[in-house]
């Protein structure tokens, strides 16, 4: 009896330690602290509330210790009972963060409101509800901003960023799996729609459920327009980017990025806006892939185009403020089409833009080119000893072993030669590792009623 109660025992120490291990993973669910401040259970965040003019605004920072799961849920903080103008909440140093519907529908009660994560590991978004009550809402609605820093995203769902006058959104030194159609909605101005040092493997569809974006800056931003900068984007889809401008001119940059396949329209761009397309590389443009008609001025300059559709850059319309230097085209072969500026179909408007053509013919062809050289050669060589022979025998029948040698001065020497070169070029953007710099600012300007927006 006794052994079998010690092993009784013993199984129940490891289910209670077992317990106690589950209890221990479980996540946190970040909550600002009793007003009183008594219970300290809850010590990763701090919420401050502060009068500014006649607004009242909540500052909701939490930071925890790099390895702590979080939920950030409605018990956060108590949004729709208070007369909020502004809520601004950050969420840092987690290892995971899960952003659920119920923080979503309560944070957005606040007319202007911003959600920065910063370093925040495995970042699960769920999808924004619509306003408990959208009409009523509409008429004070004012801002909506989202930063996200060093974070890995598996999916942006559709409509995250919704129903707002104007809007903000950053993605820097992250991974993104896909980007959904839509994740923005019903936004009538974007601040800013910024992508620097960032890794996305599909953008599926148009950005905006509008099928487009409307640009609108505001110099109290950091960011401006469209900014994809040092970006790696697998696939772009058709009318991912297709912007306009509100009233003053914008500004659209892609530089420094590699763009897997790029689809028709994939960047349009219409009205008073300054396009910039310069230091990229782009795996395969489809038709039509920049529909580009603007104002501004427009700079297309020091491109790699890997593979390309006939009219790939048809879309692209000139003027003259417009610069095309120094892009580089591959073709499949070394003919009158690879001299042409039409391998590379620029508008009519642009000319003869200036291009550097490199050849890179299939691996298939080069591998059978090769092996038909060698034994081509084989035969000539085969052809010359048999020859060498033959006149040693002849020499030797006619005059004896008496052998004669000939030398000759700049005799020619002829030798088949082959040069090539290959770019190697990065699978991924470098992520920058320079957080500080990344995080000088907050994506919402905390706006009172009292100020212009």
């Amino acid at each position: 009896m006794k052994p079998r109660r010690n092993h009784v025992l013993c199984l129940l120490l490891l289910m209670a330690s077992g317990f106690l291990q589950d209890a221990a993973g479980e996540p946190i669910v970040a909550k600002c602290p009793p007003s009183d401040a008594e219970d300290t259970s809850n010590e990763f965040c701090k919420c401050d509330q502060n009068p500014s003019r006649s607004n009242r605004v909540i500052t909701i920072k939490c930071k925890f210790n790099d390895k702590e799961d979080v939920l950030l849920t409605d018990e956060l903080y108590p949004f729709r009972n208070q007369t909020l103008m502004t809520a601004y909440v950050r969420v840092e140093n987690a290892s995971s963060v899960h952003v659920t519907e119920s923080f979503l529908r309560e944070w957005q009660q606040a007319p202007s409101i911003a959600l920065d994560v910063w370093r925040g590991g495995n970042l699960t978004l769920d999808p924004t509800p619509e306003h408990d009550n959208i009409k009523r809402f509409a008429s004070y609605k004012t801002f909506v901003g989202v930063g996200i820093v060093k974070c890995y995203v598996p999916e942006i769902p559709s409509m995250f960023l919704r129903d707002r006058a104007r809007g903000g959104f950053r993605l820097k030194g992250s991974r993104v799996g896909v980007l959904r159609e839509g994740f923005l909605h019903n936004i009538e101005e974007m601040r800013y729609l910024v992508f620097e040092d960032t890794v996305v493997d599909k953008v599926v569809g148009s950005v905006a459920t509008e099928g487009y974006v409307t640009l609108s800056k505001r110099e109290l931003h950091s960011w401006i327009g469209l900014r994809l900068s040092n970006v790696s984007i697998n696939s772009l889809a058709k009318n991912a980017f297709n912007l306009t401008h509100k009233s003053d001119m914008e500004t659209a940059m892609v530089v420094n990025s590699m763009l897997g396949t790029v689809g028709t329209g994939a960047l349009t761009v219409a009205g008073d806006v300054s396009v910039t397309i310069t230091g990229n590389t782009f795996q395969h443009l489809q038709k039509e892939a920049f529909k580009i008609a603007v104002t501004g001025d427009v700079k297309f300059d020091e491109n790699v185009i890997k593979s390309f559709d006939p009219d790939a850059l048809e879309g692209l319309v000139c003027h003259n403020h417009t610069s095309l230097e120094r892009n580089t085209v591959h073709v499949g072969k070394f003919d009158g089409l690879a001299l042409n500026a039409s391998a590379a179909p620029f508008h009519e408007s642009c000319g003869s833009p200036q291009l550097f053509m490199v050849v890179t013919p299939p691996a298939s062809r080069v591998t059978s080119a090769t092996a038909v050289a060698t034994w081509l050669i084989g035969v000539i060589l085969l052809v010359l000893v048999v020859a060498l022979v033959a006149g040693v025998i002849y020499t030797w029948k006619t005059q004896g072993l008496v052998l004669r040698y000939y030398t000759g001065r700049g005799a020619p020497m002829y030798l088949n030669g082959r040069k090539s070169s290959q770019e190697n070029l990065p699978n991924s953007a470098e992520i920058s590792a320079n957080a500080e710099a990344a995080e000088t600012g907050v994506s919402n300007p905390m706006y009172n009623t009292t100020a212009p927006s």
